[in-house]
């Protein structure tokens, strides 16, 4: 599993079921966390593949979002790191981003930057430099790492009666996605009936459908993921504390 097929399920999610709660949406002051989480990665039924950390914060007007992920292939432990910058507006306008991976010996950079309605991308391989590619950002598009940001404030501005009936769409530009072009995907989100673990934990299980693929997000009564279940991949992803999680890859 690579990070284009980790990213489409990690950055997606949120609603409610009839007689939940929205989630809260608490005040934050400038340059404090607003999302502080670890999560890890299993690939059922029972080996352990990765654990992240996600970290967002407004300074000057932007939101950051920052990830860093740790995972395990072919008895190396590699590295990905994923840095977003947006306006802290209804669009979340994108700004820029860059991306950071190394796999063994190899290094893999991507910078992204939006100006007027097109975003740059370089890519830099080891000591290769790619063609610059360019792309048209749509309407409405944002990052696909933002999402759960833009997801809390679409729930937060939309009438009760419409999130809890309608199959809602999005476009979101996957930041390292060099297969596409880099092209914003399509995706959509809807709320679907609990099973046995959404009631055990009383989250809001949400099926979402981005870039081919389907999850399923169980979210707590602050909007947080607590599970996120892949079927395609046969991947469960986990929230953990910081200490299980850096000791997660020694399970083995």
């Amino acid at each position: 599993m690579n990070m284009k097929q980790l990213t489409s399920g990690l950055l997606l999610a949120i609603l409610f079921l009839p007689g939940v709660s929205r989630p809260v949406q608490a005040k934050v002051q400038k340059n404090e966390p607003r999302w502080d989480n670890w999560y890890t990665v299993t690939i059922l039924p029972n080996t352990p593949y990765a654990y992240y950390h996600e970290l967002l914060q407004l300074t000057k007007g932007r939101l950051h979002f920052k990830t860093d992920m740790w995972k395990k292939e072919e008895g190396f432990i590699n590295s990905e790191q994923l840095g977003v910058f947006s306006l802290d507006d209804a669009a979340l306008t994108p700004l820029f981003y860059n991306f950071h991976a190394n796999y063994r010996a190899t290094e893999i950079s991507i910078d992204g930057t939006a100006e007027k309605g097109l975003m740059k991308v370089r890519i830099k391989r080891g000591q290769q430099e790619l063609p610059l590619i360019t792309r048209a950002i749509p309407s409405k598009a944002f990052f696909a790492s933002i999402f759960p940001v833009w997801l809390q404030r679409t729930l937060n501005s939309t009438p009760e009666n419409i999130v809890k009936s309608a199959t809602q769409p999005f476009i979101a530009i996957l930041e390292d996605n060099q297969d596409s072009g880099f092209a914003a995907e399509n995706g959509r989100f809807q709320v679907v009936p609990e099973d046995e673990y959404a009631k055990s934990t009383q989250s809001v299980r949400v099926q979402v459908d981005f870039n081919s693929q389907r999850s399923f997000w169980y979210l707590d009564k602050k909007g947080v993921p607590i599970r996120i279940e892949m079927p395609g991949q046969k991947t469960r992803i986990e929230r953990s504390t910081e200490k299980q999680a850096k000791s997660f890859l020694n399970t083995q």
